[in-house]
């Protein structure tokens, strides 16, 4: 279906200037709305396309229009787009289209509307766009080789930007290298072999063999690479070889770089740090230790990548080299040395080698009740843990409730928006669209508005983020609401849980947002797959009857799993989490691999060596939620510390 602009231009002058244009949907409008939500919600258009001459006038039209146009963008033509963009300019629906919109122009390489598109509008920021940009003939926006030096390898916009580039001779062949040593470290060896053809000489072919077996080239070419490709373009192409080598080979490779005359300093450390960080991972802690000391020898200018030294740190603390973990922060970019995890682990480091005053200074400086390492930081110091003063006029957000009120100029439109969106559950589409409406408040005093009107509308996830851009969470009873209050009571107490640590994965998983389902196809408030839900219901007679897709039988669901992993691994919240995330079996595997050590800091050591970042992250947010909520609940009071024991 055509957009018929006449009737859009009617409907965007009404949105603009008429009263009527923000009123209250009729019954028929709703339907109409929920369908084309609901149908959109599985990549049909269709119902949006129906719908939108009737809702086109109303607060929600530009988002009917978006519904209408987005599912079908591999096929979009650019006047759609541009009557789109005539009707509902500037608002949150059209950014978000104009986004993906750039992006399919770029895939389809139609630059001249590329152009017009990005002259329209603010200039994104996202990676892919802007190497688009760069690649447009009639753009140019942007150096092409500070984009492609800054872009994962993985992101083919960028790359096929840079392929265009060196063939134009705009990016110079020391670039070249770096990112080929990039794409080796991180396996992406077939977009490694596609970019061989532009180095110069036979510095080109060589690339490719040695890409396929780094051990046979390395034994026909080690000691001759200088004479047959020059020295600069030899000592590349081994510090490529070794870097291929490291997988199967990690203490030959590193041997050889440490021997081998033509690598220069930087190359030797490049290939000890990705041993290092390679043996890490596999909980090699002797070798991982070992080799990023030959780095640092090798080099102690070269700074590698941040998560190999992240990898560096965690490492040091299995074997609690404290000089290490020192050397290890100090090397991150002040960016990332400044977060609290760093910092909380620089302070231990510094109180274990004797230096207790400035500990206490570091963790004086990140303690909070909020964050995990803040709290952990406030034990450190001997302190008690508790939540501040809540500010006057504050709500603990259990139901509706709160006397301030967002600013009338935008109640109207993107606010409603936000809101309705909520309702439908399109909770990425209401995530945008609060987000680009919290954009617009000058205060975090407007902020606070804002999260207390959605609470008020039972938008929770929507108060939660609001709460985030709140400096230091001064108003946590915003941040931590606690909605299903008596759901999550009385699962809890069923299956002898802390009703803490329920509240404390909910908050984590879904924000509270009931209807919200994941790609991988988890549902609901507490994220439970079917497949698991299925099996609960088998083996928890409580569950037989629940239904997943209500808040409340989730919550029994996921309640009664967090119990059958208690089962499995014990009473530890750090691993019942753990499990929660990555599976009962993941653990299991974790705890057989990472050396445990005997300390009190010993279950958070093993926590920040937990192989996948997802998973570390989630156990950090869990932890802390559930140390926040169990002050809400007034449960009996614990040291944040035994939350992060191995066995309870």
């Amino acid at each position: 279906m055509s957009l018929c602009r006449r009737c859009h231009k009617l409907g965007a002058v009404l949105l603009l200037f008429s009263g009527f244009a923000h009123g209250a949907l009729s019954a028929q409008q709703e339907l109409l709305l929920q369908n084309a939500a609901q149908a959109f919600s599985q990549g049909n258009y269709r119902p949006a396309a129906a719908a939108l001459p009737q809702l086109a006038n109303t607060y929600m039209g530009p988002w009917v229009a978006y519904w209408s146009l987005q599912p079908r963008l591999q096929t979009l033509q650019t006047a759609q787009f541009r009557q789109f963009a005539d009707e509902f300019p500037q608002g949150a629906a059209y950014l978000l289209l104009r986004r993906q919109w750039l992006i399919e122009l770029g895939k389809r390489q139609d630059w001249q509307h590329f152009a017009e598109v990005y002259h329209a509008g603010p200039a994104p920021e996202n990676i892919t766009i802007r190497c688009y940009a760069a690649r447009n003939p009639l753009l140019r926006m942007g150096d092409p080789g500070s984009l492609w030096q800054t872009a994962p390898a993985t992101d083919g916009a960028c790359n096929r930007m840079a392929k265009n580039a060196l063939s134009q001779g705009q990016i110079a062949t020391p670039l070249l290298w770096q990112k080929l040593a990039q794409m080796v470290r991180t396996r992406q060896l077939h977009t490694a072999a596609s970019f061989a053809v532009y180095l110069p000489g036979p510095a080109s072919s060589a690339v490719a063999a040695l890409l396929q077996d780094p051990h046979a080239w390395l034994a026909a070419h080690a000691e001759t690479t200088g004479t047959e490709f020059g020295s600069v373009a030899g000592a590349e192409l081994l510090h490529l070889a070794l870097l291929c080598e490291l997988p199967n080979a990690p203490a030959l490779a590193v041997a050889q770089a440490e021997t081998l005359p033509d690598l220069t300093a930087a190359q030797r450390a490049s290939v000890c740090y990705s041993a290092a960080q390679q043996a890490a991972q596999k909980f090699q802690t002797q070798n991982a230790v070992a080799w990023y000391q030959a780095a640092v020898n090798a080099d102690a200018s070269y700074r590698p990548e941040v998560d190999v030294l992240q990898w560096m740190v965690r490492s040091a603390l299995l074997q609690q080299d404290w000089p290490l973990v020192l050397a290890a922060v100090q090397r991150l970019p002040r960016e990332q040395a400044e977060k609290s995890q760093w910092q909380f682990w620089r302070a231990l480091a510094l109180q274990k080698s004797g230096e207790p005053a400035a500990a206490r200074a570091i963790w004086s400086r990140i303690a909070s009740p909020f964050d995990a390492f803040g709290q952990l930081a406030t034990v450190a110091l001997g302190r008690p843990l508790g939540l501040p003063t809540a500010n006057p006029g504050a709500t603990t957000f259990t139901a509706p409730g709160g006397t301030r009120s967002a600013p009338e100029s935008q109640e109207n439109s993107s606010l409603r928006r936000a809101f309705k969106l909520y309702q439908l559950g399109l909770y990425f589409d209401a995530l945008w669209e609060w987000g680009r409406y919290l954009d617009t408040l000058p205060n975090t005093d407007a902020i606070r508005a804002a999260a207390e009107k959605a609470a008020q509308n039972h938008a929770w996830l929507l108060a939660i983020n609001a709460s985030t851009r709140i400096p230091n969470d001064a108003d946590w009873r915003q941040g931590y609401v606690l909605p299903y209050r008596n759901d999550i009571l009385a699962s809890a107490a069923q299956n002898a849980l802390a009703p803490s640590l329920v509240a404390g994965v909910i908050r984590q998983e879904s924000g509270f947002a009931p209807g919200i389902s994941s790609f991988a196809g988890a549902q609901g408030i507490m994220q439970v797959m079917p497949g698991t839900a299925a099996w609960v219901q088998r083996h928890y007679p409580q569950t037989a009857t629940a239904d997943l897709q209500s808040a409340s039988g989730n919550i029994q669901i996921g309640t009664a799993y967090l119990a059958y992993l208690r089962s499995q691994l014990g009473n530890s919240p750090l691993l019942l989490a753990a499990a929660y995330n990555a599976g009962p079996g993941a653990v299991q595997r974790w705890l057989a691999k990472i050396p445990i050590g005997d300390s009190q800091w010993t279950g958070l050591i093993f926590a920040a060596n937990i192989p996948y970042q997802q998973t570390r992250d989630y156990v950090l947010a869990v932890l802390s939620n559930t140390i926040v909520y169990r002050m809400l609940l007034a449960e009996p009071t614990q040291s944040p510390l035994s939350y992060w024991q191995l066995a309870r």
